[in-house]
C-alpha cells in the first residue's frame, strides 16, 4: 500500500489532498452545521407553538375550574334556595310562575355578579319546561339533551360535566352573541337531596371563555403573516372539532405539521391542535442558510484560486522536473526544461538543466575511456562468478567496478522447458531483460543455467528497493507476455566493495529457494524480515526426510514425520509453529525441484504460502491445513510422478498402504506383486527401509489405528478389524507392546 502511494503522481496527490483534507471536511462540516441548524430552528418553532398552546390550555382549565365551583355554589347556596325558585317556575299558574321567575332572576343575578362572561344559566325540567337567567339559549331541549355532556351529567347526578358550543355566526347561540365564541357549558343533574321537588332534570351554566378569543387572535395574526403559530383548534378525544375559527379544516399531513397539547379535566380530555405548513417551520433557517452558503461559496472560490496558483507556481514545475529526471534516468540527456514557477523552483530548473549538460559531457568521456579498455565490466562479472578471477583481482584491475554500492539479484524461471533450443531460449529471455531501460542502465547479467540468472545491480538512489521491485515487475510482465515464462526474483542486501561480493552472491543462490513460499512471480527482498527468512532456512534441513517421504509417497514414514511436526506445533506457540510449517513447505518445494519437478503443478495454482499460513487462526487449523496439504502431495506423487513404476520398494510400500487392512497380507504376496524373488525382496526391503517387512506392516497398522482412535467413535474391535486384525486380543497386545498403553487408554488421553 505504501509503495503504491509513493508511485502516485504529485499532481494527483495534490488533488487528492486538496479534495479530502480541505473540500470534503469543509463540505462535511457545512452540511452537518446546516442540518443541526435546521433541526434547531424547527425545534424552536415547535416550542413556540407549544408555549402558545400552554397559554390556551391554562386559560381554558382556569375557566373550567372556576365555573365548576360557581355552578356548585349557585346550586347549594342558602340551602338550595335557587334550586327551589327554579322548581317553583314549573307551574301552570301564570302569576305564581312569574313570582318565582322574579325571585330566581334576583337571586341568580346576585350570585352571578360580577362575572360578565356568564351568558346564561338554564334549568331544564323533567316535564319539558325550561327557565333561563340572563339570556335564553337558541337551542331546543331535544338538541341540548342529545349532547354527550348532558347525557353524562344525567347518568351521574350531582357531578359537574363540561361541554361546549362554537358560535358560527352572530346571535347563533343567544341574542347578542358574536361569531367564533367558544362557549363552555357546565351541567349538573341534581338528585333528591339537592332538588327535593324532583322537578329539575338539569342545571347548566353557559360561559364564554377567553381561550376562544386567544385562538381567534392567533389564527388572525397567522393568516396575516404576523406569527408562526399555525391554525389552532380544539378537538375532543374522538377527533370531533370542538372549536375553530376557520372554514378550511383539511390539513394534509404531507404539507402540514401538527402540534398537539392535551387539556385534561375530570374524565374528559380535549386537545389543542395547531396546523402549520412544514416549510414555514424553517423559513428563518433558510434565510440564514442562504447567507452561510454564500460565505461557503466565497471560501471555496478563494480555495480554488489558491489551488490554481499553487498548481501553476509549484506543482506543475515540480512535475516537469520529475518528468525530466525520468528521461535522464532512462538515458535521454537531450532533455531541457523551460524555467517556470516561483523563484526557488526556477533556480532548481536552471540547476537541473546545467546538471544534465554536465552529465552528458561526463558520460561521453566515460564511454570514450570504455572504448579504450580491453575488458568490459560484464567480462569481470562473469569471470568472478566462474571463479576465473577473484573479486580482489577485479578491484585491482578495474577500480570503478566496486566504486559504488550494489546488490545481487537472482532470477528464477518457471514454465521453462529445457531442450535443444536452450541457447536460443536464453538469448530471447536475456534480450527481453536488456529492453528494460533501468536494467540496461544499471545491470550486468550472468546465466548460471537456463533456470537461474545472477544480476549485478548498481545502486544510485536511497529508495533502491522500490526501484528494483518496479524493474522486476516490468521484466516479469514482458517475459510472461512475450515468451510465456514466469520469473521470480530474490533481491540481496546492499553491498559495498569487493570483500562482500562472493558472500552476497552465495547468499542469493542459497536463499532463492524461498520463492517456493511466495507464489507466482514472487519478488523476495532479503533485507525485509531477514531474521524470519534465516530461521526458516535453518529449519529446512530438519524437514528434508519429510519431503523425501512425500515425494516417493511413503505413507508409513510420512505419518511418523507428520507426528513429529505436529508434536512441535503442540509444544510451541503459533508464531514458532508457523516457522516450522514454512520450513516443511519449503523442503517439499526444494525436493521437487531436484528432479526438475514443478512444485506449483501439484495444486495447478501458485500460492503465497506465507500469507496462507499466517491467515490460519490457531494451531488446530494449522494442523488440519498441513494434513490436507500433505494428502494432496501424496496423491500427486503416487499418480503424476509415476514413482510406483520406477522403484520396486516404493511400489511395495504403496501396495502395503493400500492393503494393510487385509489380515492375510504376507511378504510373499507383496514380493509376487513387485515381481521379485521373496528372499531377495526381503533383504532389499530391510536394507532400504531400515526395518523388516513385518515391523513395517505392524507399524503402519498401528499408525492407522491411532488415527481411528483419535478421530472416530468406532468400537475397539471394529478398529481392530479395520487395520487387519481378526483377534481383538492380539490387536490389544500388539498396540500396548508398541505404545506402552492400551487402545482404550490411548483414546482417553486424546
Amino acid at each position: 500500500m505504501n509503495q503504491k502511494m509513493k508511485r502516485i503522481p504529485l499532481k494527483t496527490v495534490y488533488y487528492m489532498a486538496f479534495t479530502f483534507l480541505i473540500v470534503v471536511p469543509l463540505l462535511t462540516v457545512l452540511l452537518i452545521a446546516l442540518f443541526v441548524l435546521n433541526q434547531q430552528f424547527k425545534k424552536q418553532a415547535i416550542e413556540n407553538i407549544e408555549r402558545a398552546q400552554d397559554n390556551i390550555v391554562t386559560e381554558l382549565l382556569s375557566d373550567i375550574n372556576v365555573m365548576s365551583m360557581r355552578l356548585s355554589h349557585l346550586i347549594y347556596t342558602n340551602n338550595n334556595e335557587i334550586i327551589g325558585y327554579a322548581a317553583g317556575t314549573d307551574t301552570e299558574d301564570i302569576l305564581q310562575r312569574y313570582e318565582y321567575e322574579q325571585k330566581l332572576s334576583q337571586a341568580g343575578n346576585l350570585v352571578l355578579e360580577p362575572v360578565k362572561d356568564i351568558i346564561s344559566v338554564g334549568f331544564y325540567m323533567k316535564d319539558g319546561k325550561e327557565t333561563y337567567i340572563k339570556n335564553s339559549i337558541n337551542r331546543t331541549q331535544e338538541e341540548i339533551k342529545e349532547k354527550k355532556w348532558y347525557q353524562a351529567a344525567l347518568a351521574t347526578p350531582n357531578v359537574v360535566f363540561v361541554g361546549s358550543y362554537n358560535t358560527e355566526s352572530p346571535n347563533d347561540l343567544y341574542i347578542g352573541g358574536k361569531k367564533n365564541l367558544l362557549v363552555l357549558v357546565f351541567a349538573l343533574s341534581p338528585d333528591v337531596t339537592t332538588d327535593r321537588s324532583q322537578k329539575i332534570e338539569m342545571v347548566t351554566f353557559y360561559q364564554v371563555t377567553g381561550a376562544g378569543d386567544t385562538i381567534a387572535d392567533y389564527d388572525r395574526n397567522y393568516l396575516k403573516g404576523n406569527n408562526k403559530l399555525g391554525i389552532t383548534m380544539i378537538k375532543g378525544e374522538d377527533g370531533e372539532i370542538i372549536f375553530t375559527t376557520v372554514d378550511d379544516r383539511d390539513f394534509p399531513s404531507k404539507e402540514y405539521t401538527c402540534v398537539k397539547t392535551p387539556a385534561r379535566f375530570g374524565n374528559t380530555t380535549w386537545y389543542v391542535e395547531s396546523y402549520i405548513k412544514t416549510t414555514e417551520l424553517t423559513e428563518e433557517f433558510w434565510k440564514i442558510a442562504q447567507m452561510i452558503l454564500l460565505i461557503a461559496v466565497f471560501i471555496f472560490l478563494l480555495a480554488g484560486y489558491y489551488s490554481g496558483y499553487f498548481l501553476k507556481s509549484i506543482v506543475n514545475p515540480i512535475t516537469e522536473i520529475d518528468g525530466g529526471l525520468k528521461q535522464v534516468e532512462e538515458g535521454n540527456l537531450e532533455v531541457h526544461i523551460s524555467p517556470q514557477g516561483q523563484f526557488e523552483i526556477r533556480n532548481v530548473i536552471h540547476q537541473f538543466n546545467a546538471m544534465v549538460r554536465r552529465l552528458k559531457v561526463l558520460i561521453e568521456e566515460y564511454e570514450e575511456r570504455g572504448k579504450q579498455m580491453e575488458k568490459k565490466p560484464e567480462d569481470y562479472f562473469c569471470a568472478m562468478l566462474k571463479n576465473e578471477m577473484s573479486p580482489q583481482e577485479t578491484a585491482e584491475q578495474y577500480k570503478e567496478f566496486f566504486a559504488e554500492r550494489y546488490t545481487i539479484i537472482g532470477f528464477m524461471t518457471e514454465n521453462y522447458s529445457s531442450g535443444k533450443n536452450d541457447t536460443e531460449s536464453v538469448k530471447q529471455l536475456t534480450d527481453s531483460f536488456w529492453r528494460n531501460p533501468r536494467f540496461a542502465a544499471r545491470c550486468m547479467i550472468y546465466v548460471e543455467n537456463p533456470s537461474f540468472y545472477i544480476v549485478f545491480y548498481r545502486i544510485s538512489e536511497e529508495d533502491y528497493l522500490s526501484r528494483i521491485s518496479r524493474m522486476v515487475q516490468e521484466i516479469q510482465a514482458a517475459a510472461k507476455k512475450e515468451l510465456g515464462i514466469l520469473i521470480s526474483a530474490c533481491v540481496g542486501r546492499e553491498l559495498y566493495g569487493y570483500a562482500e561480493f562472493l558472500e552476497g552472491t552465495n547468499e542469493v543462490r542459497e536463499k532463492s529457494c524461498l520463492h517456493f513460499l511466495y507464489g507466482e512471480e514472487a519478488v523476495i527482498l532479503l533485507e525485509n524480515d531477514s531474521e524470519k527468512k534465516e530461521t526458516v532456512l535453518l529449519l529446512l534441513e530438519k524437514y528434508k526426510r519429510l519431503a523425501e517421504m512425500l515425494y516417493i509417497a511413503d505413507e508409513k514414514n510420512i505419518n511418523e514425520e507428520k507426528e513429529k511436526l505436529f508434536s512441535i506445533f503442540d509444544n510451541n506457540g503459533k508464531t514458532e509453529a508457523e516457522l516450522h510449517a514454512y520450513a516443511a513447505v519449503l523442503a517439499i518445494g526444494v525436493r521437487f525441484s531436484v528432479d526438475n519437478g514443478n512444485f506449483f503443478d501439484i495444486f495447478e495454482k501458485r500460492y503465497n504460502y506465507i500469507e496462507k499460513i499466517e491467515r490460519l487462526e490457531d494451531i488446530r487449523s494449522l494442523k488440519l491445513w498441513m494434513t490436507n496439504f500433505f494428502g494432496w502431495i501424496m496423491d500427486y506423487s503416487a499418480t503424476k510422478l509415476n514413482v510406483l513404476e520406477t522403484d520396486a520398494i516404493v511400489k511395495a510400500k504403496r501396495y502395503i498402504t493400500n492393503h494393510y487392512d487385509d489380515a492375510g497380507l504376507s511378504l510373499s504376496q507383496v514380493a509376487e506383486y513387485v515381481e521379485l524373488n521373496e528372499k531377495y525382496f526381503t533383504n532389499r526391503f530391510t536394507k532400504e527401509t531400515g526395518e523388516p517387512f513385518s515391523s513395517y506392516l505392524t507399524g503402519l497398522r498401528m499408525q492407522k489405528a491411532k488415527e481411528l482412535l483419535k478421530t472416530t467413535t468406532f468400537k475397539i474391535y471394529e478398529i481392530s478389524e479395520m487395520v487387519g486384525y481378526h483377534s481383538v486380543e492380539h490387536f490389544n497386545r500388539t498396540f500396548k507392546k508398541l505404545n506402552n498403553i492400551t487402545p482404550a487408554q490411548y483414546r482417553k488421553t486424546m
